[in-house]
């Protein structure tokens, strides 16, 4: 009688799925956190906003007098004055990499100016500008927010609007 003697091959661990998880700071979560911010930031939700955020988040717009600012409340105050200045306001994004733990977001802005922004009053005045943010990500949040605009070539369209100009946006 001969016997059938199959040759078989264990498992290797180079073709097995990997049992541990995948780092936190891998590039679909950062994307994530940061779809999940920009929704809530054009959603106007402060809460939302919030919420993508560490507790000890450092904010910089780097324009503004008052920045940086650090922590979850100095950041609400700041929204809720942008919210209130441009009720409108929505980004869109133009292009998006992702660093390590770091994104660079260069978006469009627009929106229609009703209360002060920049510290000029804007009487409603539309508002479109190029907007460069970079993130730092800790622990699946944004632990640092900074970001570029061109100060004055919004005060330039807040004050051509004042001396009823073209409207920026459709041009």
């Amino acid at each position: 009688m001969s016997e059938s003697h199959e040759r078989t091959t264990p498992p290797s661990i180079f073709n097995q799925p990997s049992a541990l998880p995948r780092p936190i700071n891998d590039r679909e979560r950062i994307m994530d956190i940061i779809e999940r911010h920009f929704a809530a930031e054009n959603s106007h939700d402060v809460a939302a906003t919030l919420a993508t955020y560490t507790e000890d988040v450092v904010w910089d717009d780097v324009g503004h007098p008052a920045c940086p600012v650090h922590g979850k409340r100095a950041v609400a105050e700041i929204y809720e004055g942008i919210m209130d200045g441009i009720p409108d306001l929505h980004l869109e994004s133009v292009v998006r990499f992702v660093c390590a733990d770091h994104v660079v977001d260069e978006s469009i802005a627009t929106g229609h100016v009703r209360g002060s922004f920049i510290g000029i009053e804007g009487g409603g005045a539309p508002i479109r500008f190029r907007i460069l943010h970079v993130f730092d990500i800790r622990d699946g949040l944004i632990s640092r927010e900074q970001a570029w605009f061109d100060t004055a070539g919004v005060a330039r369209q807040l004050e051509s609007h004042a001396r009823g100009a073209a409207d920026p946006i459709s041009q």
